[in-house]
């Protein structure tokens, strides 16, 4: 997931104290997480271990990557409870959106924990923005790396968190998926796409 989701929805701003240590917007997020809104991320990733555990078997199993600027592996795979775990740790770190390096290090983080060459692998890509680094051609290095996890057996599943209707992005973020379907939604209604996203994977 994003360590820097922090869109308030009006004309693409970033919402008031998102700054790392600064304050929240939400009595029930840390002062260290900073945003509301990632808060709304974090409950979000957690609720899709929880259910895809419940409907998995006992080798179901999780990883954790974080990005932002870069990204980093948090944890590779490991039980829903674990894995929440790591979740209830996150902060809101601020920076840009590398999904190249996003996608690189799922895809990392799937194989080098996993010997089971059999077992189906997904990245549910949480993110609120297109990729925006430094370098060159940030949205390029991304499709390049959704290609080659996607080449190893990896199914991409994007969820955009998209206040405004924003056609570039959504098909950005599509050129990302296996099948080109991108899941579009705001904060608040994150939540409803658990059971789509369940059945997606349980069908896959």
């Amino acid at each position: 997931m994003s360590g820097s989701v922090c869109n308030s929805g009006f004309f693409g701003n970033n919402c008031v104290g998102c700054s790392p240590f600064v304050f929240c917007q939400s009595l029930f997020v840390s002062q260290e997480t900073c945003c509301a809104n990632f808060g709304d991320v974090q409950q979000f990733a957690r609720l899709m271990v929880y259910n895809l555990s419940q409907f998995g078997n006992k080798n179901t199993s999780f990883s954790v990557v974080s990005f932002a600027s870069d990204a980093e592996i948090l944890s590779g795979l490991s039980s829903a409870d674990k894995t929440i775990n790591v979740l209830d740790q996150l902060i809101y770190s601020g920076g840009s959106t590398n999904h190249g390096q996003a996608i690189n290090a799922c895809q990392e983080s799937l194989f080098t924990s996993d010997q089971n060459i059999n077992r189906k692998k997904f990245i549910m890509l949480i993110t609120d923005g297109v990729s925006a680094t430094d370098d060159l051609n940030p949205e390029a290095d991304a499709i390049d790396a959704a290609e080659t996890a996607k080449s190893s057996g990896i199914t991409i599943i994007p969820i955009f968190i998209s206040p405004y209707n924003d056609i570039d992005a959504v098909s950005f973020m599509s050129s990302l998926s296996n099948d080109g379907e991108v899941y579009v939604t705001n904060f608040d209604s994150l939540d409803s796409l658990k059971d789509q996203l369940v059945e997606q994977v349980s069908c896959s």
